[in-house]
């Protein structure tokens, strides 16, 4: 360590402990500090140590979260930025509070949940470094931001292009992240599920219809959701490649949770995934992969996934006077619609609330939620109390529902977080919130002064 990056690390903890004493809870302004000090610190702090970056569009902050779990029931020691952020800022903040002060980090790994297009800025310092990059998937997201999904495949392209000793670990369904096996990598390996997860699931197969490579339009064996599935080109052969570990049967739906059967680098192995809806089992296959990877027993992996408790705002469950309330976060078409699945497979009775702002962190486009198909939803939640509407966008999420068919008399729009929660309180029935990012930051925040919660850093 140089005397510049030690006095980075310094300036980085000082700049954390004063946040903390005036209970800020943000992650990215120590980042800011580090960098201003010192450009280069992560290729100074992390080259001592196993690097696993988590990048892509839906499940990041989950997937971190099972793969920490992982490593722990490995014996081994982690770090994370999951305070959820996933900008070079607090990817440097994470680094910074791993360190000692002589900026010595001395856990096994290094874990990163990274946003897609901060991925380039974060991994270049780290060259040469043991680092391992799992790829979720890609969907369109925020198009303010990212572009189209070839712009954020091609954002995620540029930054692992400059890890030539990369280990890649790709979603073996998407088209597009299945696209960067032409890398350089050390080794790669596939993650998948090899059948449809349920009937009735979306067809809606818009953010990837045409072959990667020569514009021919897919052909499909199997559907999971969104462009997920064993797609293939009939003209130039590009193809779902084979998955070293893979789900291959839901042996039985819960209501928040499933059974499965798994393959896992050639053994068969059953378990029980402690988190509700298809879209987390993905999540569960891509870390059950690095688990394999670092060597960690199949008891154990079967452990871990029937351990699994949800985090903020996914599918978090919260206790209300004698109410449930049961919060998930939504952010684009894809994911959205796989929530309104896990709504129809619980054809809900109490109260559903949907939320949208349109502050930067959510997208400041919000025609998607034309893309999102909630007339699939109309029947199974006929027999809901009440659906309310809440944030910036409120009136907005009203009328695309009204569009669908619900019914109308049902329908309240209720802009203020405590009011709202109050009568969720007085409602003595379950309810189901849907809200984008920074509705949901707010929501919690208010309903932190009603009951006790676990905290959390915002970005």
């Amino acid at each position: 360590m140089s005397v510049r990056s030690t006095v980075a690390v310094w300036a980085g903890k000082i700049t954390t402990n004063v946040l903390k004493l005036a209970g800020s809870g943000g992650t990215s302004l120590p980042g800011k500090v580090v960098l201003k000090i010192c450009p280069d610190i992560l290729g100074h702090l992390a080259k001592d140590i196993k690097i696993i970056c988590v990048t892509g569009t839906n499940g990041k902050t989950t997937t971190c979260h099972i793969i920490r779990d992982m490593i722990e029931a490995n014996g081994n020691t982690v770090f994370c930025n999951d305070a959820g952020a996933n900008l070079l800022n607090g990817v440097v903040a994470a680094f910074v509070n791993a360190a000692s002060v002589s900026g010595k980090i001395k856990t096994d790994y290094a874990l990163l949940e990274c946003d897609e297009a901060a991925l380039k800025s974060i991994v270049e310092h780290f060259g040469d470094l043991d680092v391992t990059a799992v790829v979720t998937n890609v969907f369109r997201d925020q198009l303010d931001r990212y572009g189209e999904v070839l712009t954020t495949v091609n954002k995620i392209r540029a930054g692992l292009s400059q890890l030539p000793n990369v280990k890649l670990v790709l979603n073996a369904d998407c088209s597009l992240t299945t696209s960067l096996n032409d890398l350089p990598h050390r080794e790669i390996h596939y993650f998948g599920v090899d059948g449809s997860l349920y009937e009735g699931t979306s067809s809606d197969i818009s953010d990837a219809v045409y072959c990667i490579h020569c514009k021919t339009k897919y052909r499909y064996r199997y559907h999971t959701f969104g462009h997920l599935g064993g797609f293939y080109c009939e003209k130039c052969g590009y193809q779902r490649q084979e998955p070293e570990v893979s789900l291959t049967k839901v042996i039985e739906w819960k209501d928040a949770s499933s059974v499965v059967e798994m393959n896992v680098f050639g053994k068969t192995v059953e378990a029980e995934v402690m988190l509700p809806g298809g879209y987390n089992l993905y999540n569960a296959l891509a870390a059950t992969t690095i688990a394999a990877l670092i060597g960690l027993s199949r008891d154990k992996i079967i452990s871990v996934l029937g351990g699994l408790t949800t985090h903020f705002g996914r599918m978090e469950q919260v206790q209300l006077g004698g109410n449930t309330l049961n919060m998930v976060l939504v952010k684009n078409p894809a994911g959205f619609n796989e929530v309104l699945q896990f709504l129809i497979q619980q054809r809900p009775t109490g109260n559903i609330v949907f939320g949208l702002n349109d502050n930067y962190a959510d997208g400041k486009d919000i025609s998607w939620i034309y893309d999102v198909e909630f007339e699939r939803l109309t029947e199974a939640a006929a027999g809901a109390k009440h659906f309310y509407f809440t944030g910036k966008r409120a009136y907005d999420m009203q009328l695309r529902l009204k569009y669908a068919d619900f019914d109308t008399g049902k329908f309240s729009v209720e802009k203020d977080y405590k009011t709202l929660i109050t009568r969720l309180e007085q409602s003595g029935e379950q309810t189901f919130l849907v809200l984008s990012y920074t509705c949901m930051l707010e929501f919690r925040d208010k309903l932190g002064e009603f009951v006790p919660l676990k905290r959390y850093q915002a970005e």
